[in-house]
């Protein structure tokens, strides 16, 4: 009986382990946040451009004018030489951070200009003094895929 108990003890400590390394910390499509000091509050990216693969399944997304699509998301008034801030959140319905890989770039377009924006290792950047509205694009790239983030901002 003892040895009968003792490999039960042995086969359930194999079952929940082998539950825990097989758990799938896999994430869907990651959200986006701008926050700045004039925002007061964090305001989520609209989703344009994506290609992303995972466990969760697969997403793919095209939009034809980008920035017709950025200039209809509501208006964000941001200053000339502010510092903003972008934050990437995990999909609601899964667990697990697992963008160690990503790289992401910020750019200002109007009309035919495009201006890239520095981005610092604490994911802030700051707006220039070019004032005026612009359609912010974020493109957020990792092993997963490529998604691609607008909003409407109007430098003041």
């Amino acid at each position: 009986m003892k040895g009968f108990f003792r490999l039960f003890i042995g086969m359930f400590l194999i079952s929940i382990l082998t539950g825990c390394i097989g758990e799938d910390y896999d994430v869907g499509v990651p959200t986006a946040h701008l926050y700045s000091e004039d925002l007061a509050t964090s305001v989520q990216l609209a989703e344009g451009n994506v290609s992303w693969s995972s466990s969760s399944g697969d997403v793919h997304q095209k939009i034809d004018d980008i920035q017709e699509f950025g200039l209809s998301q509501e208006k964000m008034k941001v200053t000339a030489n502010e510092k903003v801030s972008l934050d990437f959140q995990e999909n609601a319905r899964n667990g697990g951070d697992i963008w160690t890989d990503q790289k992401i770039t910020v750019a200002l377009l109007k009309d035919e200009q495009r201006i890239e924006l520095e981005l610092h290792e604490n994911r802030e950047f700051q707006i220039p003094n070019n004032k005026g509205s612009y359609v912010l694009e974020v493109v957020f790239t990792s092993s997963r895929g490529t998604a691609q983030y607008v909003g409407n901002i109007l430098i003041q």
